[in-house]
Parts: C-alpha cells; structure tokens; sequence
C-alpha cells in the first residue's frame, strides 16, 4: 500500500511541480490532510455500507471550492476508483515530497503531552542543528507514552520515552533473573 500510495503521491507532486503550484498544493494538501484524520471523515470513506456516490457527496461538501481543482479531482478520483483508503497516506507522502523538495526535512515528534511554541522551536533548532538540516516539525499527542517523546527524521527514531525506559528496565530485569 506504501508504494501504491507514494505513486499517486508522486503523480501530484509532478502535477503541482508542472503548474507551479507546490506551495499552494503543500499548504491545501496539510488542510485536507488534517480534515480527512478526523473520525468522522475516516468514519464515512472507510465505511463499506456507504455508497461512492454518498463519498463523493462528502468530499465535495467538505472540499469544493475550498482547494485547487485539481487536488479535488485527486480526492474525487480516489473515491471513484474505491481507493479512499490511500488518501492519506497519499496525501502525507506528497507533503514529504514537497518539503524534501524544498530542502526541509520533515520531523514528526511524538509526545506523551503538548509541546508548546517555545518547545517546538527549540526542538526544531536542535535537530536542525544535529543534522545540518532544515527540519520542519510537526507534533502528535500520544497520552500512552506516559510521559517523554520520540521524534521519526530522516529515517532515524529517537525514543525518550518513558514507555522505552520502562520496557528496557523490564528487559534488563529478565536478565538478571
């Protein structure tokens, strides 16, 4: 599914590429892409008991003339061909592509709880720094961590969990046993 995904990914990006418009697809594509992730958009795509043409219907409730029409008619025709399960990681893969692109590399840190601004920045300005990169960060709330972060960049996990220090606390206690 990752390949299928990064192909349509990459269709859109050479569409934005050729019509000069990266930045706006970028900018509309996050939009979309935060909109479908709700349980409610997920509920009703996902759903096999709804029928394309209900799909459809939501797609353009939600979308139509909020973004390019080529980005709806990449969204319409997803539907269309019963493949909304692939919009998102679709659409994730295109905002990576295009980030790439713009020479930032794109850093997804997962937190126990809200970071703020401040902490963002100072996160973004060290991995910018310990890679020799431009990164662009962007943060998920996962209350399961119990309390730390892991942060994914450039093919690299970084676990400062607590669930991490625990699980290898666990390990070293078996050993020891």
């Amino acid at each position: 599914m990752a390949e299928v995904s990064s192909d349509r990914a990459a269709a859109l990006f050479d569409l934005a590429l050729q019509n000069g418009l990266l930045s706006e697809f970028l900018e509309q594509a996050v939009f979309v892409r935060d909109a479908l992730m709700t349980s409610e958009s997920s509920g009703i795509l996902n759903n096999p008991s709804i029928d394309t043409e209900e799909k459809r219907k939501f797609i353009a409730d939600v979308f139509s003339g909020r973004i390019h029409d080529d980005l709806y008619g990449f969204l319409y025709l997803l539907v269309a061909t019963k493949n909304q399960d692939l919009m998102i990681p679709s659409l994730s893969s295109f905002i990576n592509m295009v980030r790439l692109y713009g020479g930032k590399v794109p850093a997804q840190v997962v937190s126990a709880t809200a970071l703020d601004d401040e902490q963002v920045k100072e996160l973004t300005l060290l991995l910018s720094r310990k890679l020799s990169k431009s990164v662009e960060v962007s943060v998920i709330v996962d209350e399961s961590l119990i309390g730390g972060l892991y942060i994914h960049v450039d093919g690299r996990l970084i676990d400062h969990s607590v669930r991490k220090q625990l699980n290898d606390l666990r390990e070293k206690i078996k050993i020891v046993l």
